[in-house]
């Protein structure tokens, strides 16, 4: 799934504000829908100065900013009243299903002609790709860990003091932090005796809790789609997921999880803090424990997904794409391109594509907001190296905390289920929310299977894309 929080940093780079006035009949407008809002003063002034660069020296486009936030309910009724802009931001779960209904178009040979696709990486780009052709350009990478926060834990006993300051890491070396969700169960058991004090946070809404569960079940050893000849089977009720959702109803019985039954993602912020010790996130939201949940990141650690068999550590990865939509020219479409080189967002070796880097770190600087590494979209090579050099310049985290998921996100990607994501993941909601209510009876075998029905409908009706 992909909410549509972006790093700050990557908010910076996308966020556009409307250069004014209307050019003459002759120029080509591009309708840009990671356009800002007004209120964000600083990206407004970034992104004109951006824009004033590139219409200088490209006079025969014109930006235009038609703010857009995707939306499952609302992007069919936009396409069909010609609301929606040229170039827009969605999840890497949802193009293919765009693709089917004729909302968003192809641009491979566009792409082939810039050289990006070469470049690009790889996983990404299959996300991206169906019938031989590309639909979209990647904008970053995230991938889901485990968040901690070392006071809470420090303060318990669960982490070693070292040098005046807890440390998720032993005199030795190895790691203090828990790998295992058995470790963050036992850990779980002491804090439930503090006031207002939980040891996990548990989403359960807005199809974040069947997202993030997916996960979860994944490093129980379940696979909860499977492809039997041309038929997608799915297998939600897997003897690992099984096994995954009775520990989230022991912890949920033993009132180790937070409280509320209906629990979204975004309210992990304004726990970390204070409330529980652990919660899942994605890398392109850490920043928002101190932006909107006025967290200290010298207070945080964030680690790899734990293993729930002692064998498997993945980490869902996914991101967000721009994609373009049906009936935009290929001139609009090489404009675009064009453009994407000016905001820092191509992979190219250009002086305005890293001074747009620069820039966009500068504001974030200015605006004392946490810095952290992010996963770019494209493969090794001289501008990766460049703009993580760059980046490494302007991070402002302490990087022995973030290190652990950083260094080893590469090994642990797991894909979203190729089909009907955003389906399972409402299915898996409500299995969790049963068991929060009903916990002590929950049957975690029976709410899976019917989970696994719903899914299968879903499937058999040929709904087969993310």
């Amino acid at each position: 799934m992909k909410k549509l929080w972006m790093p700050i940093f990557s908010a910076l780079l996308l966020s556009l504000a409307s250069c004014g006035g209307g050019g003459g009949s002759d120029k080509i407008t591009l309708k840009i829908g990671f356009w800002p809002e007004p209120s964000d003063t600083a990206d407004v002034a970034m992104y004109q100065t951006w824009a004033k660069r590139f219409m200088e020296e490209n006079p025969q486009y014109e930006i235009k900013g038609v703010p857009y936030t995707y939306s499952t309910e609302t992007v069919g009724q936009k396409y069909a009243t010609g609301m929606l802009p040229d170039v827009w931001q969605t999840w890497f779960t949802e193009p293919g299903k765009l693709m089917d209904k004729n909302i968003i178009r192809p641009i491979t040979t566009q792409v082939k002609t810039t050289g990006w696709d070469a470049v690009m990486d790889e996983a990404m780009k299959e996300e991206l790709t169906f019938n031989n052709e590309l639909y979209g350009i990647p904008r970053d990478g995230y991938g889901l860990g485990l968040l901690l926060n070392k006071r809470i834990l420090g303060d318990n006993g669960f982490l070693p003091e070292i040098n005046g300051k807890y440390s998720i890491f032993n005199e030795d070396g190895s790691p203090a932090y828990p790998t295992s969700f058995e470790e963050i169960m036992e850990i779980s058991e002491t804090l439930v005796d503090q006031d207002n004090v939980r040891g996990f946070l548990m989403y359960s809404a807005n199809k974040n809790g069947g997202w993030v569960f997916s996960n979860m079940a994944w490093n129980f050893g379940a696979e909860l789609e499977k492809k039997e000849g041309d038929r997608i089977v799915a297998n939600l009720n897997d003897p690992a997921a099984v096994r995954a959702l009775e520990w989230v109803k022991e912890m949920r019985v033993n009132g180790f999880l937070q409280e509320a039954v209906s629990c979204v993602y975004n309210d992990w912020y304004a726990n970390i803090g204070e409330r529980v010790a652990f919660a899942i996130v994605g890398s392109d939201v850490l920043q928002n424990a101190k932006l909107l949940g006025d967290v200290n990141m010298d207070d945080l650690a964030f680690v790899p997904m734990p293993t729930g068999d002692n064998i498997h550590h993945y980490s869902l990865y996914g991101g967000t794409p721009f994609v373009f939509t049906k009936g935009v020219s290929d001139a609009k479409v090489e404009g675009i391109l064009k453009f994407f080189s000016y905001i820092g967002r191509s992979p190219e070796l250009t002086d305005n594509n890293l001074l747009a880097k620069q820039e966009g770190y500068e504001v974030a600087k200015r605006k004392a907001q946490p810095i952290l590494p992010t996963i770019m979209p494209w493969k090794q090579g001289e501008f990766l190296t460049k703009a993580k050099e760059l980046e490494s310049r302007y991070v402002n985290v302490n990087l022995t905390d973030y290190n652990p998921f950083f260094n080893a996100i590469d090994g642990n990607k797991h894909s979203e289920v190729p089909y009907n994501a955003q389906e399972m993941y409402e299915a898996l909601d409500t299995a969790i929310q049963s068991v929060f209510t009903s916990m002590e009876t929950a049957n975690c075998q029976a709410l899976l299977t019917t989970a696994n029905t719903v899914l299968q409908n879903k499937l058999d009706e040929g709904v087969n894309r993310k």
